[in-house]
């Protein structure tokens, strides 16, 4: 059940967030335009975008059928989720350094404290990437 819930709600945040991702790359004139409907009359960021909706659903599709087994798809899912964490302590150092204006003796060490963590992290899954982790890796180099 817990699972279930976890999964519910991740992909959820996916689908959010690639409907707000294309949303600003049409206003950016980065993609060419594409419907959107907007669901509340009262929130600006409640849109549904069906050829997004549709292009999440064929890619999941593909890789849960290319994929074959869940183990397959969760050694991809951690490669992606640590590789995320460990770009992200790198880019919190650069804020914290550019925009913020730590100090280096106070930025640093917490740098070091979180990539610490997430090398760990990142390190125990990339053993993984013949057993599915490979197609993150692709993602990610393209």
């Amino acid at each position: 059940v817990l699972a279930t819930a976890a999964t519910v709600i991740a992909s959820q945040a996916v689908i959010s967030g690639a409907f707000s991702l294309t949303r600003q790359a049409v206003q950016l004139n980065m993609l060419p335009r594409l419907e959107i409907l907007h669901t509340s009359e009262k929130q600006s960021g409640q849109i549904y975008m069906p050829r997004v909706n549709l292009l999440l659903a064929l890619v999941v599709m593909m890789l849960v059928v290319g994929f074959g087994e869940s183990s397959k798809l969760a050694s991809a899912y951690g490669i992606s989720v640590t590789g995320n964490m460990l770009v992200t302590t790198v880019l919190l150092y650069v804020v914290m350094t550019r925009i913020w204006k730590w100090k280096l003796s106070l930025a640093i060490p917490l740098t070091v404290l979180f990539a610490f963590i997430d090398i760990g992290f990142f390190a125990s899954n990339i053993v993984k990437v013949f057993e599915g982790g490979w197609a993150s890796l692709v993602v990610a180099f393209t």
